[in-house]
């Protein structure tokens, strides 16, 4: 056995015939939910960048507002925006500068289709300063910041939008600095008129405050809720402001007891209905629910069948004033159920069965009723639950994050979904996290140019694998951003003596195709639409026949540096080698033969091993030894270099493309007891120890 081919040239062409369709099976229709694009860094590794938060505008913008820098040293405001259907953000935009201890910010957007920013900083040695910039309609640039002036001396401030872009500001504090705290309470301010003046702070409540939160409904009413000090207890209280009112309610009674509230959350929906929601550590989630054109809360609820700390998330308030509960059961599943406007509960769905531990980000609710919810699994993926249309999709695989890592998720009028999170790089020498910002997004307008290696399904740039039953059925796994396959999509039946090759873009139409060989030795390129499953009702041409006498056909991409994708083929009965370069034509033509005594060898097209931008093979002898052959570009190919052992338990392995999103090309292995593995290039021709990323493969007849 030669582990070094000879290299001969003999030229010959593949002939191309009539186009050919083959009928068997049904196509698959592939869910917009599943296309999160891959996560990229919106900032550098420089600074320490921590995101506030990510809102979509009414016109489906997206906005994301972070701090850069650490400690009391001089700090910036940075915002970046994504127009809608874009596939990347802007430019990052500074608003401000030189904000010493720049803190609690909060990003809202107003049904103006604006976006407001407001953050606290600090300015003398006792008080704070807080101030407001705003991102207007179609406009590129911020405001200039500009201060809150009603109040000089706020904590815990949160800003509010009504459907003009008229903002709310409500905080707790003292109107005049001093020693006395008689004056404490939660006062109201608000900002009618861009470029105007903040009205005079309106006192709402009296007394110790120790957390505040404020939503406004889609009929400009505002409601806020605080935890009191009341007698000792920490209790909760909330106030409103109807539509059109210059006054505010008295504040309510919500609770009283022993045990402080805890993750308060309010919520207001379009038709002025509200929500008020905690938990404690005597009792699970609860919340008081008031219905549009009340003025009364409902007694205390709870979610039914939750015990003690189960509630992962606070439940959402939708438009039209029903509930939606989410929570993780003992055994470890994500359950649902939704409260209609009368009291009634749904009966309880499980979205999840039992598997991970989960922890949830806070879910958002487009204005079209998509409702998206972000899940970290302790080992650190990224998942997303999308209910659309009424229907809860399967959980999708996002991204790979640190399991305690802080991150938002925000859906626009059209249940596009956006993630932003905070990548944790370490600390400073004076303790503080040096933060990077991520995000990915969903259902995008997908970008111009070829598609990626390997990307069959979703057109979301990650490779897919194909699986084949027994019966000939084919299973397109979808790669995502967790480097792995999960979601499927039906591939149709072939007849099992036909063999498919998963291949790139032949024809030239910018998607990428598979070829398949029949019985007889004819060769099909089969041409699906971008992004969608190939079938045998998809668009096909013959384009050679006389490929009997051939196995080991193989795509690794590009081997003659003309930019269209090439085919590796071996002679059975001799063992050579030869590649079969793509035309523009759509065809092949036969260079010559590239290597000799290859019978035996397992041949995988394991896309660009070295970074070299060549495409490379990896053949596996038999006894489990793996040879790494380098492409030149010149139409052949290098002497085997030895890169790995062990790899006879291996029923199938597979140059997938880069699935990790390193930019380098992996390979996956299926062994011959089920699990599959995923084999991290190293972008210098080796390959990572194994990851399992699967079981239960055994019982397909190929996985390529």
């Amino acid at each position: 056995m030669a582990l070094a081919p000879t290299l001969t040239l003999t030229l010959g062409v593949v002939g191309a015939g009539a186009a050919t369709t083959l009928v068997l099976g049904a196509s698959a229709a592939v869910a917009a939910e599943r296309a999160w694009g891959k996560p990229a860094a919106l900032t550098d590794e420089r600074g320490a960048n921590t995101s506030a938060g990510v809102k979509v505008t009414t016109d489906g913008t997206a906005v994301t507002v972070w701090t850069s820098g650490t400690g009391d040293a001089p700090q910036e405001l940075w915002g970046a925006t994504r127009a809608a259907g874009a596939t990347a953000w802007g430019a990052p935009v500074r608003i401000a500068a030189d904000q010493r201890s720049l803190s609690d910010v909060h990003l809202v957007t107003g049904r103006d289709g604006s976006a407001t920013v407001s953050w606290d900083r600090f300015t003398t040695e006792r008080f704070d300063s807080h101030s407001t910039s705003t991102l207007l309609p179609g406009a590129g640039t911020w405001t200039e910041p500009a201060p809150i002036t009603s109040a000089p001396f706020a904590n815990d401030l949160m800003l509010v939008s009504g459907p003009d872009g008229h903002l709310t500001a409500v905080w707790n504090g003292n109107p005049t600095p001093g020693e006395d705290e008689s004056d404490e309470g939660v006062f109201a301010s608000d900002l009618a008129n861009r470029g105007g003046a903040w009205s005079e702070a309106v006192q709402i409540s009296d007394g110790s405050v120790y957390e505040l939160r404020a939503a406004a409904a889609g009929d400009g009413a505002v409601t806020v809720a605080w935890q009191a000090d009341v007698s000792g207890h920490q209790a909760l209280r909330a106030a409103t402001r109807a539509a059109g009112s210059t006054g505010w309610s008295a504040p309510a009674v919500i609770t009283n007891g022993s045990s402080s509230p805890i993750d308060l959350d309010v919520q207001a929906a379009a038709d002025g209905s509200a929500l008020i929601s905690w938990w404690s550590l005597s009792t699970p989630r609860s919340f008081v629910h008031r219905p549009a054109g009340s003025t009364a809360w409902s007694p205390t609820e709870r979610i039914p069948g939750v015990e003690d700390h189960q509630t992962a998330v606070a439940p959402r308030l939708e438009a039209d004033g029903r509930v939606t509960a989410l929570w993780e059961f003992e055994s470890k599943r994500i359950l649902t159920a939704t409260r209609a406007v009368n009291g009634t509960w749904s009966q309880t769905r499980t979205l999840v069965e039992p598997g991970d531990l989960f922890r949830a980000w806070t879910p958002d609710i487009g204005r079209d009723g998509t409702l998206v919810v972000m899940l970290m699994t302790l080992d650190g993926d990224l998942r997303s639950l999308v209910r659309s249309d009424g229907i809860w999709r399967k959980p999708v695989d996002v991204g790979r994050v640190d399991p305690h890592t802080e991150g938002f998720v925000a859906a626009g009028a059209d249940g596009r979904a956006v993630a932003v999170w905070n990548k944790e790089l370490g600390m400073t020498s004076d303790y503080y996290r040096i933060n990077q910002v991520w995000t990915t997004a969903t259902g995008a307008a997908k970008p111009a140019g070829p598609a990626a290696r390997r990307d069959y399904v979703g057109d979301d740039g990650f490779p897919d694998l194909y699986a084949r039953g027994t019966n000939g059925s084919l299973v397109v796994y979808e790669g995502n951003a967790a480097g792995k396959v999960s979601l499927t999509a039906e591939g149709g039946t072939w007849p099992t003596t036909s063999t498919l090759i998963p291949f790139g873009d032949l024809d030239g139409d910018g998607a990428n195709d598979t070829l398949v060989t029949n019985a007889a030795g004819d060769l099909y390129r089969y041409s699906p639409r971008r992004g969608t499953p190939v079938t045998p009702q998809a668009t096909s041409a013959k384009i050679g026949s006389g490929w009997k006498p051939f196995d080991g056909l193989t795509y690794s991409g590009d081997f003659t540096a003309d930019g269209r994708p090439d085919l590796i083929a071996r002679e059975t009965a001799t063992g050579d080698l030869y590649l079969y370069a793509g035309t523009t034509a759509g065809g092949f033509t036969r260079t010559g033969k590239i290597g000799t005594s290859w019978k035996g060898l397992t041949i995988v097209g394991a896309g660009d091993l070295n970074n070299d931008k060549h495409a490379d093979l990896v053949a596996r002898t038999t006894n489990g030894d793996l040879y790494r052959y380098n492409g030149t570009g010149k139409n052949t190919i290098t002497s085997g270099t030895k890169i790995g052992t062990g790899w006879g338990g291996m029923a199938d392995f597979v140059g997938i493309g880069d699935l990790t999103g390193d930019n380098k090309d992996d390979i996956l292995g299926r062994t011959t007891t089920g699990d599959l593995y995923r084999y991290a290039g190293n972008g210098n021709g080796t390959i990572g120890t194994g990851t399992k990323i699967g079981t239960g493969w055994k019982n397909f007849t190929s996985v390529r």
